[in-house]
């Protein structure tokens, strides 16, 4: 009975300690009101499209300038990251003529020329046990 409990605490505890993690660090958020919106992308394919996103996240702007947002338990892999700050928070991204009206950013801080960069630009290696710190620029 021992052994079973030994063996199900190590493989459960080995996934999280043998995981990759990814902190993101939002540089330049000067209203610190609304909310930013997270994607991350394993696969360039589906890169930035809502459907290909692998993990979603809405959290406060306020929150994210002074702690950034910690990834845990990833797979390793190339990965890319797209933000907005949704400043209205109407969970949208608010567009005029198809000209951003709100802030956002790539991954490797990777440029944008008449649409979003390609998954190569924005995308960074996490291994199996890394852990990756990110800086992005809104614009």
């Amino acid at each position: 009975m021992n052994i079973k409990i030994l063996f199900f605490l190590l493989v459960f505890l080995s996934n999280s300690l043998w995981a990759g993690k990814l902190k993101i660090n939002i540089k330049n958020i000067y209203e610190k009101v609304g909310s930013i919106h997270f994607a991350l992308y394993n696969e360039a394919e589906f890169f930035p499209e809502k459907k290909g996103k692998i993990l979603g996240l809405v959290k406060d702007a306020e929150e994210i300038f002074k702690e950034g947002l910690l990834i845990e338990d990833l797979k390793e892999s190339n990965y890319a990251v797209a933000i907005f700050h949704d400043e209205n928070s109407n969970d949208k991204f608010d567009t005029f003529l198809s000209i951003p009206q709100e802030k956002y950013g790539f991954s490797n801080n990777a440029e944008v020329f008449f649409g979003p960069p390609s998954f190569e630009d924005a995308s960074f290696f996490v291994g199996i046990d890394d852990f990756v710190e990110i800086d992005i620029e809104l614009r």
